[in-house]
């Protein structure tokens, strides 16, 4: 009677942690849409608030520590003092003229500049929120497991009597 008492709360654990398994494995990230913004390539050239601007590069590379790949691209204007130039990374802020604009990278053959930084804010708030229940499905993944393969051992341990 004991094993079968047992046996049934490991397949109930087991249930658990499959179905957390099937969530975290069926999950969609956030994606971050703009609309209306703007999309340069390397050499482009723009205009915003009386001031010529030059994509003079845009480039992905992938770092050594996982695998990540980071985004980069060079902005130039002529002012004055001389040439003026900012560099972009994914999601980095920065001012044109008077108006504060982030950057955003689907590949590295372009960048995408968007005044909208509450579209940015909220992503980023998304992000971490899918992160956390995913981080937590896994939890609850690998608990049930250890829990059931637990149970399991110590249900069918021998008696001593």
């Amino acid at each position: 009677m004991q094993r079968r008492a047992v046996a049934v709360a490991a397949a109930l654990f087991l249930v658990v942690g499959a179905l957390s398994l099937g969530l975290v494995l069926t999950a969609e990230a956030p994606e971050l849409t703009l609309e209306d913004d703007n999309t340069f390539q390397e050499g482009d050239r723009f205009n915003f608030d009386g001031q010529t601007y030059t994509v003079t590069t845009v480039e992905a590379s992938e770092s050594g520590e996982g695998g990540e790949t980071t985004y980069e691209a060079v902005i130039e204007w002529q002012t004055d003092d001389g040439t003026q130039s900012t560099t972009l990374n994914q999601h980095t802020r920065t001012t044109l003229g008077d108006e504060e604009f982030f950057a955003h990278f689907e590949s590295g053959e372009e960048v995408t500049l968007s005044a909208n930084t509450l579209v940015l804010n909220q992503y980023t708030f998304d992000t971490e929120q899918y992160n956390t229940h995913t981080n937590g499905l896994w939890g609850v993944t690998i608990l049930s497991g250890i829990v059931a393969i637990l149970l399991m051992g110590i249900g069918y341990m021998p008696s001593r009597y």
